[in-house]
């Protein structure tokens, strides 16, 4: 497995006159999972949108990204209101033949809970059904980077556990990368090898922190992971 990396290189953001990155930098090493803290307004939106080509900067360029697809869950759950919850995620998987298109379907409505519900439209749904169906969406698509801005909203805790510990097993073990924008410190221990604090803005990096403990290892309650806590709230 080759190691790469991802090179922020002086990126530069506005919005009128609000300057939200300015001459910003970074690296991110590829197949990890990289998880943004920080207030809101800070810019952690505007960064993986630029990193996930959703988004042009006014200056800099991201290298290393070139040829590479994207999977994304956003805070908002963006499905077409006209088409069914199996027709949304069908529609991201049209590069594929039929038969494999239904069984990846079956397999992330399942992972979700929201087989039983493949017919229904949008407007049908709870909100926290319609960020669930947006999950299996993303992860049905197999990108080569998982792109999720606080994903898990409205997810009650035994399902959020089971849709973290399928990316644990079966994205993360394939060398993809990962970005994940969360506001919940547990969250962000239990699946970030990376867990970066920002401040802004304009967008700076307050704190990095590695976890080098294996995920599937982890429990929020031991003195180790008890400990990275601790210093995340002291940097935040």
């Amino acid at each position: 497995m080759i190691e790469l990396e991802v090179n922020v290189c002086g990126i530069t953001k506005k919005y009128d006159d609000l300057r939200v990155m300015e001459d910003f930098k970074m690296k991110f090493s590829y197949n990890k999972i990289h998880c943004f803290l920080g207030p809101s307004g800070c810019g952690k939106t505007t960064l993986m949108h630029i990193l996930g080509r959703l988004l042009k900067s006014d200056e800099g360029r991201v290298e290393g990204l070139d040829g590479k697809t994207f999977s994304f869950v956003f805070q908002e759950d963006r499905l077409m209101p006209w088409a069914t919850v199996e027709e949304n995620i069908f529609f991201v998987l049209n590069h594929l033949a039929e038969e494999e298109r239904m069984n990846r379907i079956h397999t992330y409505l399942s992972l979700v809970d929201l087989l039983e519900f493949k017919n229904k439209y949008p407007v049908e749904l709870s909100g926290g059904m319609k960020q669930r169906a947006s999950i299996a969406r993303a992860l049905s698509f197999k990108g080569d980077i998982l792109m999720m801005d606080e994903p898990f909203k409205g997810i009650h805790r035994e399902l959020k556990s089971k849709i973290m510990a399928h990316i644990i097993n079966h994205w993360k073990d394939q060398d993809h990368t990962a970005f994940f924008i969360s506001h919940d410190l547990d969250e962000a221990l239990a699946l970030g090898d990376e867990i970066y604090i920002f401040q802004g803005t304009p967008l700076s990096l307050q704190k990095q922190l590695t976890i080098t403990m294996p995920q599937k290892d982890r429990d929020v309650k031991s003195s180790k992971i008890e400990n990275i806590k601790k210093n995340i709230l002291e940097a935040i």
